[in-house]
């Protein structure tokens, strides 16, 4: 039975448990040696990533393979890799091995360089990390046939000697199968600003690999990865590029960032799988935490900031390409910088509560909530309520969750449009509290279905169990108005985007107005409570419904209302003869996109919810 020697946690890994309220319960499971789990993975692993200092002290990360096998435990605590490199440009390379492939072994004296890695098998989604010391290397070149036709490549021989190795979970590694392909590095550009190239790839990129050191002490290496844009660009300007993305919810062992807390320098490289080229780059990074982060990055409790002080693009770099597989279900969605997106506030303390009165069900999925609030509801018509339902569904730190992977980095912040018009607006029908406001929602996720739990009938509150929730606040620009006479304007709705237009009803003139309205089937009962309460929009409305072949009792309701009734989809030739001065889209993404290739080079109004 092999015994490994305990590692302790450093001084700045410890700094960051203490920083992100860890509880000093666990154990450093890092092994201080060859694993036989780093050796197993070595031999079936098609990449490796790798990370080593400059002679100024910089980070800088690469990664190789293209094919299983090309690394291999070889006794004593050492491993050896052999695979084909970039032999230009790669930074990594450079610094072990020199630039010319002439087969010259460099043999390390002492301790030996450090050297950090990160096996990866892209396909089963496993990963192991290591760190050593280079025992010896060489840069040689040879022929190779595995394009079917003969090619000079540069190949890498490594010999490192392990001191320590730990294997990661799988949590936002999205599949990929790699296979080998030749390097033809040619150095596009040379710059801490960014090219359009390097922006255009962080932009689509969702893996990227880190390095950092302990001082002189150790180094690690891991990768970052996430949905295809979770890098975000703060600024490109000609001192060096800043980049920001956030730091998912992990093992908390913090090796990178405890690293950075020390010693705040990082070398990252962002590979195109697609296409071969590679980006390069080193600089100085600040760790945001809690308040800092999200003011930068909102929805995010951690952030990491990156200055760059120095990049490579390097077109067709990679010696392998990555034909793409399923994405990761614990990725979350893209988190914005506050500069791209019109951001609802979300204040350090909640700025009140709001108690749920009751629940009036219009469909088997889509349900009428009243809340109450403490202090006068403050809202216009159209903007959206930020509501906080942490405190009733956050189940607190958990390592993985395979049976809701989105629920580890899900803060239970959710915007709803209100659907009511604000006191400050007369509603005939929607007679409410001032302190009182409704949202329309349908059930589709962990929120909505917590509150569709809470069941009720308006007037009835004894079967409503009693919640209250956060309100961080109301916000958006998303209103219909009409400033003038002849201020006409279309209203293209997708079910529950029926919900923005509502609070302004009684203030507009319907013979300005004509509304599209595309639902399923199951939803006529929304259009039914919409036209009983506003029964003057039948005659500006046309209803598309999109899985009915024929008409029920419900659509010969509708059409009672004066409404036009469709049984299919929305098309194109449905919009050329109506003539107004601007459109309002509330649909989801995939319908705004087609819409607005119908309405080119029309006034188109609508709000991005992609927060």
């Amino acid at each position: 039975m092999a015994f490994f020697t305990a590692m302790e946690f450093h001084e700045g890994e410890l700094e960051m448990r203490s920083a992100m309220q860890v509880p000093d319960d666990g154990d450093n499971p890092t092994v201080a040696a060859l694993s036989p789990q780093l050796s197993n993975h070595l031999q079936i692993a098609p990449l490796i990533a790798i990370g080593t200092l400059d002679k100024e002290g910089r980070p800088w990360s690469t990664v190789w393979g293209g094919e299983k096998g090309f690394s291999q435990p070889i006794g004593s605590g050492l491993i050896g890799i052999r695979t084909p490199v970039t032999g230009k440009h790669d930074p990594v390379v450079e610094e072990l091995v020199g630039t010319e492939a002439t087969g010259q072994v460099f043999r390390e004296e002492g301790k030996g360089r450090m050297v950090s890695g990160l096996t990866l098998d892209l396909e089963t989604r496993k990963r192991v990390k290591l760190y050593g010391r280079m025992i010896a290397g060489a840069l040689s070149s040879r022929e190779d046939e595995m394009t079917g036709h003969s090619e000079t490549v540069a190949e890498i021989q490594l010999v490192l000697k392990i001191e320590q190795s730990l294997g990661n979970c799988p949590k936002y590694l999205n599949s990929r199968h790699i296979v080998p392909a030749p390097a033809k590095p040619v150095l596009a550009h040379d710059s801490p600003q960014l090219s359009q190239q390097a922006l255009d790839l962080i932009e689509k990129s969702d893996l990227f690999f880190i390095s950092s050191s302990n001082r002189d002490q150790d180094m690690d290496t891991n990768h970052r990865g996430g949905p295809p844009g979770f890098v975000r660009v703060v600024s490109n300007e000609e001192s060096g590029a800043v980049l920001v993305y956030p730091e998912y919810s992990g093992n908390r062992l913090y090796q990178t960032l405890g690293n950075l807390t020390i010693n705040p320098l990082a070398g990252i490289c962002i590979p195109d799988f697609d296409t071969g080229d590679m980006l390069y780059l080193t600089g100085r990074c600040d760790i945001l935490i809690g308040k800092e982060a999200s003011a930068i990055l909102p929805r995010s409790n951690l952030v990491v900031k990156i200055t760059i002080t120095s990049a490579r693009f390097v077109s067709q770099a990679l010696a392998f390409r990555g034909i793409e597989g399923a994405r990761s279900p614990y990725n979350p969605a893209v988190r914005y910088l506050t500069a791209e997106k019109h951001m609802p506030r979300a204040e350090e303390a909640e700025l009140q509560q709001a108690t749920l009165l009751s629940q009036v069900k219009l469909t088997p999925d889509i349900s009428r909530f009243r809340f109450s609030l403490q202090n006068p509801a403050k809202y216009t018509p159209g903007q959206y309520v930020t509501f906080d339902f942490s405190r009733h569904l956050d189940m607190g730190y958990r390592h993985m969750a395979n049976e809701d992977p989105q629920s580890i980095n899900d803060d239970y912040v959710r915007t709803f449009t209100v659907s009511n018009a604000p006191a400050s607006i007369p509603d005939p029908v929607r007679r409410m509290k001032d302190d009182e406001f409704e949202i329309t929602i349908r059930k589709v996720g962990t929120v909505t279905n917590f509150l569709f739990q809470h069941d009720g009938r308006e007037g009835d509150h004894r079967k409503l169990q009693a919640i209250d929730v956060g309100v961080k606040g109301f916000g958006g620009e998303f209103e219909v108005t009409q400033k003038h006479e002849s201020d006409s304007a279309a209203f293209i709705a997708a079910g529950v985007g029926i919900t923005p237009l509502l609070p302004s009803l009684s203030t507009l003139d319907y013979s300005l107005l004509t509304v599209f309205w595309t639902i399923r089937k199951d939803d006529v009962g929304l259009v039914l409570d919409v036209l009983k309460q506003h029964p003057n929009l039948g005659s500006r409305l046309v209803v598309f419904i999109t899985n009915e072949s024929v008409e029920s009792d419900d659509v010969q309701k509708i059409k009672e209302f004066g409404a036009k009734v469709q049984l299919r989809r929305l098309k194109q030739t449905d919009l050329q003869d109506v003539k107004v001065k601007k459109y309002y889209l509330c649909t989801g993404v995939p319908m705004r996109k087609q819409l607005m290739e119908w309405l080119d080079g029309k006034k188109l109004i609508f709000e991005d919810f992609n927060f």
